[in-house]
């Protein structure tokens, strides 16, 4: 669960050619972490831990840009170190070197690593450079959506309905909540005129088979629980108004607000199921920066490669067996329960079996199925049960 499409570490002295590549970057779509960018965020922070986060666990890849000066400096070191630490633990592709002196050594950085030498390539090629590695590795860049819908679609409370009006008809059965009224509107849908439609009644529309569907009317549910087939059946580019309008309402309630942590997620493993389709990669990208506001507030977003959130686990060696740690992205997920507030222990005092604990976690993080691992730091079969200490328990996700 990323933040961060890249992160830029460098000494100060190399700002002004780094700049020009943060500058480029953003300006294409990419979520960059570049110092100067996120004065505000970083005003007050403990920045020594700040930046060991950043550059160990809230990017998909780090960009070392390498020169005397960065070998020398604290600051660089540390960034350095916390990198090198998340691609030893992925033992993946992590730390992208770039050198302005490829004579400079820096430890563990590997003259046999592929590297590119700046003094080869301006800002802006550089820029492009990482962009394409990002799209190689699958990381979704978002630019400027393809789609725009009217503030009366967002908000759909204040979509007109119209008499004698095909559209307006489906969206008033729909919304009847009358399941003999609800299932004959659903297959209207697909033997709609769509040359005299317009995308905000398709987003409309997708927006009210989701809510029938979480509602239990089953033909909606037919459609959720088999998508591709189902938009298949509709024009390409209307299947996409359609698909939009369905996750945005697991997100954005009628008024367009932000569901915060009551998100309409019965069936969001069902819709994150073609987050890897290619016909639908625009509906992914609209989506996704529909929510980057709220990325602090979401475990995972819809993405071309999948977001996977980890979790690890340390459970300690007494009998009953008692998880003493819970960490997501190094952060502590256990908490105390305040005696005064309502809050009780989760997922319950009895305790639980370890087969079942990932699924409380998609649960209450509002997680879709596989995008969650979560690792323990002893072999025991799954039928184990274990609990929580007295007095703790695991909450909103903490980031």
């Amino acid at each position: 669960m990323e933040k961060y499409d890249v992160a830029l570490s460098f000494a100060g002295e190399d700002r002004k050619y780094v700049e020009k590549v943060a500058k480029h970057l953003r300006t294409r779509g990419v979520k960059v972490f570049y110092d100067q960018f996120e004065e505000v965020k970083l005003w007050g922070k403990d920045l020594y831990t700040f930046f060991s986060d950043v550059y160990q666990n809230q990017a998909s890849f780090t960009v070392m840009f390498i020169s005397e000066a960065y070998k020398e400096k604290l600051w660089t070191n540390h960034e350095r170190k916390s990198a090198q630490a998340r691609a030893f633990s992925e033992n993946k592709e992590y730390i992208l070197p770039a050198f302005f002196d490829t004579n400079v050594e820096v430890p563990g950085v590997l003259k046999t690593t592929g590297y590119l030498d700046l003094s080869r390539l301006t800002p802006e090629q550089l820029a492009d450079k990482i962009i394409e590695k990002l799209q190689d590795a699958g990381v979704l860049i978002l630019a400027e959506p393809q789609f725009s819908y009217s503030e009366a679609a967002l908000a759909d409370i204040d979509f007109p309905i119209k008499t004698n009006d095909e559209v307006s008809d489906v969206i008033k059965a729909l919304r009847s909540y009358d399941w003999y009224k609800q299932n004959p509107a659903i297959e209207k849908i697909f033997n709609l005129d769509w040359s005299r439609r317009t995308p905000d009644e398709a987003f409309i529309l997708g927006r009210n088979i989701y809510q029938c569907a979480v509602g239990g009317e089953w033909g909606a549910e037919g459609i959720i629980k088999n998508l591709r087939r189902e938009l298949a059946r509709l024009p390409a580019e209307w299947a996409e108004h359609v698909l939009n309008g369905m996750f945005y309402e697991v997100y954005f309630d009628h008024n367009g607000e932000f569901r915060g942590t009551k998100l309409k997620d019965k069936f969001l493993s069902e819709l994150f199921s073609i987050e890897t389709a290619t016909k639908f990669e625009r509906s992914i990208a609209f989506i996704r920066y529909k929510l980057l506001p709220y990325r602090d507030k979401l475990a995972v977003l819809p993405n071309k490669r999948p977001e996977i959130l980890k979790v690890s686990v340390r459970i300690s060696s007494k009998d009953p067996l008692v998880f003493t740690s819970v960490k997501c992205q190094g952060k502590e997920q256990l908490i105390k329960i305040d005696e005064n507030s309502d809050e009780s222990e989760w997922p319950a005092p009895d305790g639980f079996r370890l087969r079942n604990f990932p699924r409380l976690l998609r649960e209450l993080w509002n997680l879709p199925e596989n995008h969650l691992e979560v690792a323990y730091d002893k072999d025991l079969p799954d039928m184990t049960k274990a609990t929580l200490p007295k007095g703790k328990s695991i909450g909103d996700l903490r980031f």
